[in-house]
Protein backbone atom coordinates (compact mmCIF):
# COMPACT_ATOMS: atom_id res chain seq x y z
CA UNK A 1 0.00 0.00 0.00
CA UNK A 2 1.20 3.47 -0.79
CA UNK A 3 2.22 4.99 2.57
CA UNK A 4 0.88 8.43 1.63
CA UNK A 5 -2.56 7.00 0.89
CA UNK A 6 -2.46 5.19 4.23
CA UNK A 7 -1.49 8.37 6.11
CA UNK A 8 -4.20 10.40 4.38
CA UNK A 9 -6.81 7.75 5.15
CA UNK A 10 -5.79 7.50 8.81
CA UNK A 11 -5.96 11.28 9.20
CA UNK A 12 -9.41 11.48 7.55
CA UNK A 13 -10.71 8.53 9.57
CA UNK A 14 -9.70 10.10 12.86
CA UNK A 15 -11.19 13.45 11.79
CA UNK A 16 -14.58 12.01 10.83
CA UNK A 17 -14.78 9.06 13.24
CA UNK A 18 -12.71 10.06 16.29
CA UNK A 19 -12.02 7.16 18.63
CA UNK A 20 -13.68 4.60 16.34
CA UNK A 21 -12.02 1.34 15.34
CA UNK A 22 -10.69 1.16 11.81
CA UNK A 23 -12.95 -0.55 9.26
CA UNK A 24 -12.25 -4.06 8.05
CA UNK A 25 -11.54 -4.15 4.31
CA UNK A 26 -12.30 -7.14 2.10
CA UNK A 27 -11.18 -7.95 -1.42
CA UNK A 28 -11.04 -10.92 -3.76
CA UNK A 29 -7.75 -12.37 -4.98
CA UNK A 30 -6.40 -15.45 -6.71
CA UNK A 31 -3.20 -15.16 -4.68
CA UNK A 32 -2.82 -15.46 -0.93
CA UNK A 33 0.19 -13.08 -0.74
CA UNK A 34 1.03 -13.96 2.88
CA UNK A 35 -2.63 -13.88 3.94
CA UNK A 36 -3.37 -16.86 6.16
CA UNK A 37 -5.80 -19.43 4.77
CA UNK A 38 -7.10 -20.97 7.99
CA UNK A 39 -8.18 -24.58 8.18
CA UNK A 40 -11.87 -25.33 8.04
CA UNK A 41 -13.36 -23.98 11.28
CA UNK A 42 -14.48 -26.35 13.97
CA UNK A 43 -18.28 -26.41 13.99
CA UNK A 44 -20.13 -25.01 16.97
CA UNK A 45 -22.70 -27.11 18.79
CA UNK A 46 -25.17 -26.76 15.89
CA UNK A 47 -22.58 -27.91 13.35
CA UNK A 48 -21.95 -24.54 11.68
CA UNK A 49 -19.36 -21.77 11.98
CA UNK A 50 -19.83 -18.25 10.61
CA UNK A 51 -17.13 -16.13 8.94
CA UNK A 52 -17.92 -13.36 11.41
CA UNK A 53 -16.75 -15.57 14.26
CA UNK A 54 -13.35 -15.58 12.53
CA UNK A 55 -12.95 -11.78 12.57
CA UNK A 56 -11.18 -11.55 15.96
CA UNK A 57 -7.72 -12.38 14.49
CA UNK A 58 -8.31 -9.81 11.73
CA UNK A 59 -9.00 -7.12 14.31
CA UNK A 60 -5.64 -8.04 15.86
CA UNK A 61 -3.91 -7.39 12.52
CA UNK A 62 -3.75 -10.94 11.11
CA UNK A 63 -5.29 -11.10 7.63
CA UNK A 64 -7.39 -14.12 6.66
CA UNK A 65 -8.56 -15.63 3.37
CA UNK A 66 -11.72 -17.65 2.83
CA UNK A 67 -13.47 -19.73 0.19
CA UNK A 68 -15.86 -22.70 0.25
CA UNK A 69 -13.13 -24.93 1.67
CA UNK A 70 -12.95 -23.12 4.99
CA UNK A 71 -16.27 -21.29 5.31
CA UNK A 72 -18.42 -23.41 7.56
CA UNK A 73 -21.81 -21.82 7.01
CA UNK A 74 -24.33 -21.92 4.16
CA UNK A 75 -25.19 -18.29 4.94
CA UNK A 76 -21.75 -17.23 3.64
CA UNK A 77 -21.56 -19.11 0.36
CA UNK A 78 -24.19 -17.13 -1.57
CA UNK A 79 -23.49 -13.52 -0.52
CA UNK A 80 -19.73 -13.93 -1.03
CA UNK A 81 -20.19 -15.54 -4.45
CA UNK A 82 -18.79 -18.99 -3.68
CA UNK A 83 -22.09 -20.61 -4.62
CA UNK A 84 -24.55 -19.33 -7.19
CA UNK A 85 -27.54 -21.60 -6.65
CA UNK A 86 -30.15 -20.90 -3.99
CA UNK A 87 -30.90 -24.44 -2.82
CA UNK A 88 -33.61 -25.66 -0.45
CA UNK A 89 -30.82 -26.46 2.01
CA UNK A 90 -29.55 -22.86 1.89
CA UNK A 91 -33.08 -21.46 2.27
CA UNK A 92 -33.73 -23.75 5.22
CA UNK A 93 -30.49 -22.66 6.87
CA UNK A 94 -31.12 -18.92 6.39
CA UNK A 95 -34.79 -19.13 7.48
CA UNK A 96 -34.83 -21.84 10.14
CA UNK A 97 -31.31 -21.98 11.59
CA UNK A 98 -29.93 -18.44 11.32
CA UNK A 99 -33.43 -16.95 11.17
CA UNK A 100 -32.16 -13.95 9.22
CA UNK A 101 -35.07 -14.17 6.76
CA UNK A 102 -38.71 -14.83 7.63
CA UNK A 103 -39.55 -17.15 4.75
CA UNK A 104 -38.27 -18.88 1.66
CA UNK A 105 -40.15 -16.22 -0.33
CA UNK A 106 -38.02 -13.53 1.31
CA UNK A 107 -34.86 -15.38 0.28
CA UNK A 108 -36.14 -15.75 -3.29
CA UNK A 109 -37.08 -12.07 -3.40
CA UNK A 110 -33.68 -11.01 -2.08
CA UNK A 111 -31.84 -12.80 -4.86
CA UNK A 112 -34.41 -11.84 -7.49
CA UNK A 113 -33.64 -8.17 -6.80
CA UNK A 114 -29.91 -8.72 -6.34
CA UNK A 115 -28.89 -11.55 -8.65
CA UNK A 116 -26.14 -13.84 -7.47
CA UNK A 117 -22.69 -13.31 -8.92
CA UNK A 118 -19.76 -15.68 -8.98
CA UNK A 119 -16.85 -14.55 -6.79
CA UNK A 120 -14.36 -12.77 -9.10
CA UNK A 121 -11.39 -14.65 -7.65
CA UNK A 122 -10.53 -17.76 -5.64
CA UNK A 123 -10.27 -16.11 -2.21
CA UNK A 124 -12.09 -13.51 -0.17
CA UNK A 125 -9.31 -11.76 1.76
CA UNK A 126 -10.19 -9.97 4.97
Amino acid sequence: MNIEIKKRFMKSWEKHFPGSELPIACFYSDELNNVEFPNAPKPNSKGYTCIFSQIAPVKKGRARAFNMENLGCFGNFLPFGFDTEVTEEAKNYVCNVERTKKSYAHVDSMYEHRPLKQAPAKYLCV
